[in-house]
């Protein structure tokens, strides 16, 4: 991820405040904008939000929680602000997508960035398994989108040091018992989904289980387990 700025006059500055400790400022970047400049954010979900010098600093005036002096969820968050800009399903993916570019700026791109790609395939491959269960629709599309803010905030949830992990046994028998379920939600599922063809049930069971496969492999300490079944009680809660 990245921002793109093409300069093309004077610049200018904007803040990002990162942190704050005792109410106080903690830490700031400085971004040099240019008048009449672009700025471009590219994620990983290929999409890319393009915005003039002037909207983007009315989104960071308009929206004090992108400075995360508090930190909620992104839901949460969502629900809280109330710019009619992001009212829509779009716009709520656009939301989203701020929400996880500027809390990616208090986390650190770089620090944490092969555990961002993880997290980012993980949520990826359990909204691809529900949207295989339900044969598609725009939901899965929306919320493909939306994970972005949910990875960013799990990496926020991150302990920052080994003195900070309290969880340090071994999750395999928890793990197994989560995949264990997944598996048999699939055999339920697609068993009693008259929408498919007889026929087409065994080969639709073996698609499904590979894309649980990967969940498995992705799912490697405590915390990826705890966060993938966040994710899927508070997203796909209907199963």
């Amino acid at each position: 991820m990245k921002i793109v700025v093409k300069i093309l006059k004077v610049c200018i500055v904007i803040l990002l405040l990162l942190g704050y400790q005792n109410g106080a400022l903690a830490k700031a970047i400085a971004i040099p904008l240019a008048e009449d400049s672009l700025t471009v954010l590219h994620f990983q979900t290929n999409d890319s939000l393009v915005y003039s010098q002037e909207d983007f600093a009315n989104i960071l005036s308009n929206h004090p929680e992108f400075l995360f002096k508090e930190t909620f969820a992104p839901t949460l968050s969502y629900h809280l602000q109330r710019d009619m800009e992001f009212s829509s399903e779009a716009g709520r993916d656009n939301y989203c997508m701020l929400y996880s570019y500027f809390l990616m700026q208090v986390n650190g791109e770089q620090k944490y960035a092969a555990q961002r790609k993880r997290l980012f395939q993980l949520f990826s491959k359990i909204n691809e398994l529900f949207a295989l269960i339900e044969q598609g629709g725009t939901y899965f599309g929306h919320q493909h989108k939306r994970l972005l803010a949910e990875v960013e905030y799990a990496i926020y949830l991150m302990p920052k040091d080994k003195s900070e992990f309290r969880k340090k046994y071994a999750i395999d028998k928890q793990k197994q018992l989560y995949i264990q379920g997944l598996r048999q939600l699939v055999a339920d599922e697609t068993a009693n989904n008259n929408g498919i063809e007889p026929q087409r049930k065994l080969s639709q069971i073996k698609r499904l289980n590979k894309v649980i496969d990967n969940i498995n492999q992705l799912i490697t300490d405590n915390l990826s387990l705890r966060r993938a079944q966040y994710f899927q009680s508070n997203y796909y809660e209907y199963y």
